[in-house]
């Protein structure tokens, strides 16, 4: 009956607004809220009612004996159900020799009877066969068990023939215990909505209630319940990483349908895509999180933000993205003679050994920082070793020459020799790596003029370290 009181409130909302009235009877909807109150076990709110009318006396007195299960608790259901019947007989004993002044005191009467046609009669107030089915029992058989509810069900739905929703049926389903009738129709019924067919299958299943044959779908069918409701959620946006959650909970096709449904999440910005990436890793599925962080990159790299291509490169652990998006940094240097927002190469540590390009960038970046704090020496033996190295583009070769000029003869009180940052090895080495250059035809014709300026630095600077260096 609560549940009834829960879904059904309108019996004590019209109680509210007939209070309201100097004189209650005379509200139209008087009669119609005593019975809706009796319909849903609300004894003493219908009792107050029924005290003002002028058959009141009577029917109340019937009403405040009327046993109720809560107030038998330490007695036994057998002593309910004998004072329930005596106290029913009183009631049909009186009923034939009742004489009311109201018609619709006649009618509450019949109700405590358990007359069925008075409840037909006022089906319109409980609004449901189900509500209907509940407010009869309370008057006929207030002990019924689940196990037989189903043949009253059945006597209700058929009153209210006219009025029945796909709904009513599954009620009926499970009022007979038939739970896979129950989930089929739910799966039917509710196509665009598969929460309840989902959690319904999945409570079957760990009840033993439901089996995990497969099906034609090439899984059970809580699986196939779990993937729709999954499917729904996985393109939501706030509940895309619990939808994650429900396709792993299929073991047969999860990892199958999660494939195709995360490259589809909408990735609106970098922070979303961050928690996709590590919710693939949570999960496992750390090919499909090497995915989602290269169409970041891609993306990243179509609005020229190399930095965090690159970034987004590094976690894929995609070799050729990010040997591609170094060269392309290098380029941008040769065109612009700068970097811009590159500090995170500073954080990288092992992660620099994954690509040969990467590994140069990152040296690059640090001979230019060691240049900046004035560490003469150091950068030009680093320089010297990326020269020998070969680890970067050969175009850029030409660049790291062009970088020694600065260094050439510049001296440094940390530096060995005397004013020479760069001894005559390091210098043949450059020199070496110039010619090579143009053996193999690397050099453009507008880099001549450089080269001669390169040359004549370097043969400089060898004649200066053959002086000072000791023989």
């Amino acid at each position: 009956m609560e549940l009834m009181q829960w879904h059904f409130p309108q019996p004590v909302e019209t109680l509210s607004d007939v209070l309201t009235f100097e004189e209650p009877m005379e509200h139209p909807k008087f009669w119609d809220c005593v019975i809706s109150l009796l319909f849903q076990g609300q004894i003493n709110e219908a009792i107050a009612l029924l005290k003002i009318t002028p058959d009141g006396g009577e029917l109340t007195s019937f009403l405040e004996k009327m046993p109720l299960l809560n107030n038998f608790s330490g007695h036994s259901l057998s002593e309910f159900k004998i004072s329930w019947s005596m106290w029913q007989e009183n009631c049909k004993h009186n009923l034939e020799s009742a004489n009311f002044v109201i018609d619709q005191s006649v009618d509450i009467l019949e109700i405590l009877c358990g007359n069925l046609d008075v409840f037909v009669k006022y089906k319109d107030l409980a609004q449901t066969w189900y509500h209907l089915m509940t407010s009869y029992l309370l008057y006929t058989m207030p002990t019924v068990t689940v196990v037989t509810l189903h043949h009253q069900a059945k006597d209700m739905m058929g009153i209210y023939k006219d009025y029945l929703n796909p709904l009513d049926e599954i009620l009926f389903s499970a009022m007979e215990f038939d739970a896979h009738s129950v989930l089929t129709q739910c799966i039917t019924q509710f196509r665009n909505n598969w929460w309840l067919s989902a959690h319904l299958a999945d409570i079957l299943y760990h009840a033993k209630q439901l089996d995990d044959t497969e099906l034609q779908y090439g899984c059970s069918l809580r699986e196939y319940t779990l993937l729709h409701y999954a499917s729904e959620l996985i393109f939501h946006e706030d509940f895309w990483s619990i939808g994650m959650d429900y396709f792993m909970e299929c073991k047969k096709l999860g990892k199958s349908y999660l494939e195709i449904a995360v490259p589809r999440i909408p990735l609106e910005n970098q922070n979303k895509a961050l928690r996709v990436w590590s919710a693939c890793e949570k999960h496992g599925i750390t090919s499909i999180g090497s995915n989602v962080c290269r169409v970041m990159s891609s993306s990243a790299n179509q609005s020229d933000q190399l930095g965090l291509a690159l970034i987004w490169s590094l976690q894929a652990k995609d070799l050729v993205s990010v040997t591609k998006i170094s060269e392309t940094i290098l380029d941008n240097y040769i065109e612009t003679g700068g970097f811009s927002n590159l500090d995170f190469l500073d954080q990288l540590g092992n992660n620099k050994l994954l690509s040969n390009r990467l590994m140069f960038l990152g040296k690059y970046r640090e001979f230019h920082n060691m240049i900046k704090t004035q560490q003469q020496k150091k950068a030009a033996d680093l320089l010297v070793s990326l020269v020998e190295s070969n680890l970067g583009p050969p175009r850029f070769q030409i660049t790291l020459l062009l970088d020694s000029l600065p260094l050439i003869n510049d001296a440094d009180e940390n530096c060995d020799t005397n004013g020479v940052v760069m001894d005559s090895r390091q210098t043949h080495v450059l020199l070496k790596a110039l010619e090579d250059m143009q053996i193999k035809k690397l050099l453009k014709e507008s880099d001549m003029q450089k080269v001669e300026t390169i040359r004549l630095a370097l043969v400089t600077n060898l004649a200066s370290s053959f002086l000072n260096e000791p023989w």
